[in-house]
C-alpha cells in the first residue's frame, strides 16, 4: 500500500469517528454498495483516484452516481473521502470496504459484542478452510452472486448476529479474485484493531481515586464513541499527571512530558 493511500485511510478513519455514534448496519452496507459501484466502473475509479482531477468534478460524480442510493451521511462521507489522495482506484475501493467493516466492528464494540463478532467471522472462515466443497461453491465463476448469497443465508441465517451475517455476506460479494477465507481473515484483523482500541493503558505516579477514574473513563468514551477499559499502571518516573495510550495513540499529560516540552521551547 502506497504511503498516500495509508495516510488517506488514516485520515478517513479520523473523519468517520463523529459518525460512529449514530452509525448503523445500513450505513456500513451503503459503504459496501459504494465500494462495489466504484469497483464496477473503470471510468469512475479512474476519476475518483486521479490526483489531477478537480475536487468538484469528483464530488459531482459521487453525487450523480450515488445520491439516490445512499443516505446523506454516507454521501457526505464518501465525498470527503474522494477529496483525499489515493494511489490507485483499487485502493479507494479497498478503503471503502475496510471502512464498512470498521463501522460494523465499532457497532459491535458499542454494544459489547465485538468478541462475539470476531468469533463468528473466524468460525465461518474456519468452516470454509476445512470444507473443500464450500470453497469451490463460494469461488465458483459460474454461480451468480445471488446463488452464493443464498448458500450463505442457508448456512448462517439466524445463527449469526446481524453484524456477523453482514460481514460474511460482504466477504462473499467482495471476494472477486480473492478467496472468501482470505477476505474474512482481513476482516478479522480490522475487528481486532477495534477491540484493541477499546483498551487504554493509563500510567500514573499515584493512585487515582474512584471519581477520577470514572471521569477519565467518561472522557475517553466520549472521545472514542465507545466504552473504554482502563488498565492502570504506576510509574513514579512520570512524577505527576497522567499518560494514556490507546492502540498507537498516546495522550501524554505527565509532568515529565510537560517539563520536556518546556525544555524544547527554551532551547
Amino acid at each position: 500500500m502506497a504511503s498516500s493511500t495509508r495516510q488517506s485511510l488514516a485520515s478517513a478513519k479520523q473523519a468517520i469517528q463523529p459518525l460512529l455514534a449514530k452509525a448503523d448496519l445500513a450505513f456500513a452496507t451503503e459503504l459496501f454498495a459504494v465500494s462495489a459501484g466504484v469497483a464496477g466502473s473503470a471510468q469512475l475509479r479512474s476519476l475518483l483516484s486521479d490526483p489531477s482531477a478537480e475536487v468538484n468534478a469528483k464530488s459531482g460524480a459521487v453525487a450523480a452516481v450515488f445520491s439516490k442510493a445512499v443516505s446523506a451521511d454516507v454521501l457526505g462521507f464518501v465525498t470527503s473521502l474522494v477529496a483525499l489522495r489515493w494511489s490507485k482506484g483499487s485502493d479507494l475501493v479497498s478503503a471503502l470496504e475496510q471502512l464498512g467493516v470498521y463501522v460494523i466492528a465499532s457497532i459491535a464494540a458499542h454494544t459489547g459484542k465485538v468478541d462475539a463478532l470476531s468469533a463468528e467471522v473466524f468460525a465461518f472462515q474456519q468452516a470454509i478452510d476445512e470444507n473443500m466443497d464450500l470453497q469451490f461453491a463460494l469461488a465458483s465463476k459460474t454461480a451468480s452472486t445471488e446463488a452464493r448469497l443464498a448458500l450463505v443465508q442457508k448456512l448462517v441465517g439466524g445463527k449469526a448476529s446481524a453484524e456477523g451475517e453482514a460481514l460474511i455476506r460482504e466477504a462473499v460479494v467482495a471476494s472477486g479474485k480473492r478467496r472468501t477465507g482470505s477476505v474474512l481473515e482481513s476482516y478479522s484483523k480490522i475487528i481486532a484493531q477495534v477491540a484493541e482500541s477499546l483498551v487504554a493503558k493509563v500510567t500514573v505516579a499515584r493512585d487515582l481515586n474512584p471519581a477520577q477514574v470514572e471521569r477519565l473513563r467518561a472522557a475517553l468514551a466520549k472521545t472514542y464513541g465507545a466504552s473504554i477499559k482502563l488498565n492502570i499502571e504506576h510509574d513514579a518516573s512520570v512524577l505527576g499527571g497522567i499518560r494514556v495510550q490507546i492502540a498507537d495513540q498516546i495522550i501524554d499529560g505527565s509532568v515529565v512530558a510537560r517539563l520536556n516540552q518546556a525544555k524544547l521551547s527554551l532551547a
